[in-house]
């Protein structure tokens, strides 16, 4: 690795501490290199983010107080991780963020503003003209907005001194609109878990000269996986990452792969999602040309791991050099900072069979692979570094014995504070106590798993949450939005199945009696158009009931899990039901051909492009989206076909393609007719034909 040798020492003990430290010890150093959707790169060293991080401290020093929150609003990029850790140095509150689409309000991001009372957003120059702010509701507008890229690079700033226990930043939880909350997590929470992932990875310790691995990572950095797995973890062990923005892979899932391939990192990792989008989504030629030989650590964590997948993958890209044993699975959650579990790197790939039925009973009895009613499960380690897990039986509180299925409890140094704001809530979830045992607090994860020759193994969860690409859903939200999406739906249930090797959303609900006589497919597609719109989300399935017959308890509370086996049973009172066509597993679909108006665009009127253009996209689309003739329509709102958040970065790339433009990824978010978009690409495809002609 370039730069100066390592010096000794002392221990950091916040994350402050953290970076001064490597920018003391290795300045020259790369830290970070950003590979962005155009193919451009930034790079920082250690040093040069120091300096940057300084200078947004030296700004937010004079605008807030120590332990004020600042919110971060940042597209993909670099400039982040200077907000972050400028925030640190000037003693406030970072809170990650998701970004929000352009003239879409954002509901989770007014949820988090309204409960941390943010005295700043921080954010990207180029995020100020684009989110049209006065599109997003007056508490997230009216907020400070203030871009933090074009600051200077200072070396004079003295950081604010936080002890370990002060909290470092927050990490609101992956919910859908109306949950997300708060963890408070402490430097001394992070730096343990931070710990934990390098002894688990089986990294050597920056101070010990060994040569450092680097990685490549592609997960949002307001994800707790991708800060803390992608950003901070590289930063306490010295290494370089090296990241692609979410949509990049989205837009085209091999580029994750390419970079491995290109700089030879050694770790990276994705939920159970990206390396199962690769395997449809890749060609045997495109993977022949991989080189993933030095690959020696794949974590995979923050949703469900299907055995299937991992198996397919590790065969799919065999020819490319990866190995089954480079696999890496884990358990993890925001709330005891990022990683739970996952064993030692070198350990082997663990799979375990189980009989499906004596599971359902909360107990593992192990069979032949081969038998008709084996289960595959995961093993996702141990805990690390001084952690202790145990599995509880959720009523009596009591630990469960080996191969006993109970709630996932954890306790150590990892787990956070609480959450934001939810001292009630803190009590019932930070503050358990084992009725069996003095031993103190625990964390209830709300999971299920059990226990077996060392391993822990993830079963389902005693929470209703639906974790699909690796974001929690919380079913009330869903159920909500489907409920005011037409008069005549009622009460229902969502929850998740697993289908195509991966949880998918089933919403049922019952219609009103006064609505008996609606018009069905209507308020199917209303039902779907609404929760695609909300949560970015396309339903596997929507069922109408009879009224009066979805499972509710004697106190009139909805039966999400007896509705759920009721629906795999076939013994649902249905009226109508959709269910979604099943996922092709052919990869890459063939390329259409290339619009025919393209040679013409600067010889037609403004009204005529945009005709031509319109045609068209009703013509590709309908044959992309695997449409039956007339569906597509210029005015269909491209929500109520189904295409959502992963669907519309795809259909974007391929677009980029067919056009020769290079389209922001969620241009249909924006334009969501194929009339409103066949007006900005006119605009777009005059402006860059213009911009070819004057440069000829």
């Amino acid at each position: 690795m370039p730069g100066n040798s390592p010096e000794h020492s002392p221990t950091p003990e916040t994350l402050s501490d953290l970076l001064q430290l490597r920018a003391r010890q290795f300045p020259d150093r790369l830290a970070f290199v950003l590979e962005d959707e155009t193919g451009a790169k930034v790079e920082w060293t250690f040093g040069e983010l120091d300096q940057r991080a300084q200078a947004v401290a030296a700004w937010l020093a004079e605008r807030a107080s120590v332990d004020d929150r600042a919110l971060l609003v940042y597209p993909a990029g670099l400039d982040f991780i200077a907000a972050f850790f400028g925030c640190l140095y000037a003693g406030v509150l970072p809170v990650p963020a998701t970004y929000p689409k352009p003239r879409r309000p954002l509901p989770r991001l007014d949820t988090i503003a309204a409960d941390c009372a943010p005295a700043v957003v921080l954010t990207h120059s180029s995020a100020l003209n684009g989110l049209c702010l006065d599109q997003q509701s007056p508490a997230v507008a009216n907020l400070t907005w203030e871009p933090t890229d074009q600051l200077a690079p200072v070396s004079d700033f003295t950081p604010v001194q936080r002890s370990a226990d002060d909290l470092a930043f927050l990490q609101y939880t992956s919910g859908s609109t109306s949950q997300p909350r708060g963890v408070m997590i402490s430097h001394a929470n992070l730096l343990h878990n931070l710990e934990s992932i390098r002894q688990g990875f089986e990294i050597a310790p920056a101070d010990a000269g060994a040569p450092v691995p680097s990685g490549v990572f592609w997960l949002p950095a307001y994800h707790d996986m991708g800060l803390i797995g992608g950003i901070l973890t590289p930063i306490y062990v010295g290494g370089t990452s090296y990241l692609i923005p979410p949509t990049s892979f989205l837009r085209r899932p091999q580029s994750w792969l390419e970079l491995l391939s290109e700089t030879g990192a050694q770790i990276s990792g994705a939920p159970n999602f990206g390396y199962e989008l690769l395997v449809q989504k890749t060609t045997e030629e495109q993977r022949a040309a991989l080189d993933l030989s030095n690959w020696r650590l794949a974590f995979c964590g923050a949703e469900p791991i299907h055995p299937a997948t991992l198996r397919d993958f590790a065969s799919a890209f065999a020819s490319a050099g990866f190995r089954e044993e480079a696999f890496y699975p884990c358990y993890g959650m925001a709330e005891v900072t990022l990683l739970v579990s996952g064993g030692k790197a070198s350990d082997a790939l663990k799979v375990l069979d189980v009989e499906r039925e004596q599971l359902r009973q909360h107990r593992a009895v192990r069979v032949e692979s081969t038998d008709a009613s084996a289960q595959s499960l995961v093993g996702c380690g141990t805990s690390l570094d001084g952690q202790q897990i145990e599995i509880v039986d959720p009523q009596s509180q009591q630990t469960c014995a080996d191969g006993s299925v109970g709630e996932i409890w954890v306790r150590g140094r990892s787990v956070a504070n609480g959450y934001w704001n939810l001292d009630e809530v803190n009590r019932d979830v930070f503050q358990a106590q084992l009725a069996d045992s003095a031993e103190g607090s625990f964390l209830r994860t709300g999971d299920l798993g059990f226990q077996l020759d060392g391993q822990l193994y993830i079963t389902g969860r005693l929470k209703d949450v639906i974790i699909i690409r690796g974001r929690n859903h919380y079913p009330q939200d869903i159920e909500r939005t489907a409920s005011e999406a037409h008069p005549a739906v009622g009460m229902g249930a969502a929850f998740a199945i697993d289908a195509d090797r991966e949880e998918q959303l089933v919403v049922v609900h019952q219609i009103e009696r006064e609505h008996r006589k609606a018009d069905l497919d209507e308020v199917i597609r209303a039902v779907r158009t609404a929760i695609v719109e909300e949560h970015e989300l396309d339903p596997h399935a929507i069922v109408l009931l009879k009224p009066v017959s979805l499972p509710i308890t004697s106190s009139g509370k909805v039966q999400r899990q007896r509705c759920c086996e009721q629906y795999l049973a076939g013994e649902l009172s249905v009226l109508a039901e959709w269910t979604s066509e099943p996922k092709s597993q052919e990869g890459v679909k063939p390329t259409l051909p290339a619009p025919d108006f393209l040679p013409d665009v600067l010889k037609l009127d403004t009204k005529t492009l945009q005709s031509r253009i319109e045609d068209w996209l009703i013509h590709w689309l309908t044959a992309r989206a695997d449409l039956k003739s007339g569906v597509m329509q210029r005015a269909t709102p491209f929500a109520e076909l189904g295409i959502d958040s992963l669907t519309a970065v795809e259909i974007s790339q391929e677009m980029d393609q067919q056009l020769e433009l290079q389209l922001p990824p969620m241009v249909i978010w924006s334009c969501p007719t194929c009339e409103a978009l066949a007006v900005y690409l006119a605009e777009e495809l005059v402006t860059s034909r213009q911009g070819k002609a004057q440069t000829a």
